[in-house]
């Protein structure tokens, strides 16, 4: 066996949770042969990126977190949801506009806005209808839709959910620096990290031992990968070549 040791920053990690999705058999099925419907989210615009090739990630946003705080992204500047169908991409859609053809097998990827301390995504909520899960969860617990929600490592809680679960809704709040927000749970969705990432592609086996730097790696995470010799060395490789020196997400304009 072999070890590895590797920091990604951010947007390191959301081009290897990219990849690393579009390696799995369920996406991959999914694209080939039924419905992949990606929704709003600076993680999973990477996956979108990666099956179309070009694609402009910054309109692929709603609600975002910048310096200011909890915010999002004027709507007449957003993109669609990515539909694909058997492998074609259908511009001018959403998740909600095709829930009637979806069903087993078919994979909607949705990012999530933390992971708690028992891996459960959590989303945060600015839509007093539930944004875009809102539209979708109950019919793809019906249909048996698989929700995928790539997450990175940095978006961790070191809390449960229920831990804050009804203690807050948008109206809840006295002061909000920030867009004031609810949050759900969605215990039902299937989280994937970088260590879920680096499974899919190599095999390995990736374990967070630290988190943060500076100097441009804010919200970094440090991975210690165990693999046998060939898929430590390949895994070794392709860091080096395709993950690493990844730039930062492109700054979002038009932000409210």
């Amino acid at each position: 066996m072999k070890k590895l040791l590797v920091t990604l920053t951010p947007a390191e990690g959301k081009r290897l949770i990219a990849k690393g999705l579009l390696a799995t058999d369920a996406v991959q099925n999914a694209l080939k042969n039924g419905y992949l419907c990606v929704t709003l989210g600076t993680t999973s615009s990477y996956l979108v990126e990666e099956i179309l090739g070009s694609y402009d990630k910054t309109k692929h946003v709603a609600g975002v977190v910048v310096p200011k705080g909890i915010s999002v992204v004027m709507r007449e500047t957003r993109s669609y949801d990515a539909i694909f169908h058997k492998g074609q991409y259908i511009n001018g859609k959403k998740v909600v506009d095709i829930l009637g053809e979806l069903q087993a097998g078919d994979v909607i990827v949705k990012s999530a806005n933390a992971l708690d301390i028992n891996l459960v995504p959590v989303i945060l909520l600015a839509s007093p209808t539930g944004g875009s899960i809102g539209s979708f969860l109950g019919a793809a617990a019906a249909k048996n839709v698989t929700i995928v929600m790539p997450v990175g490592l940095e978006k961790c809680i070191p809390v449960p959910y229920e831990s804050f679960s009804r203690q807050f809704g948008m109206t809840d709040w006295d002061y909000a620096i920030g867009m004031p927000v609810g949050a759900i749970a969605v215990p039902e969705a299937i989280p994937f990290t970088e260590v879920d990432a680096l499974d899919a592609l190599f095999g390995v086996s990736a374990t967070p031992i630290a988190a943060g730097g500076v100097n441009g790696a804010e919200g970094a995470v440090t991975l210690y990968v165990e693999g046998d010799d060939r898929r430590i060395g390949e895994a070794h490789d392709f860091l080096l070549s395709k993950i690493k020196g990844e730039p930062p997400f492109p700054e979002i304009k038009n932000v409210a």
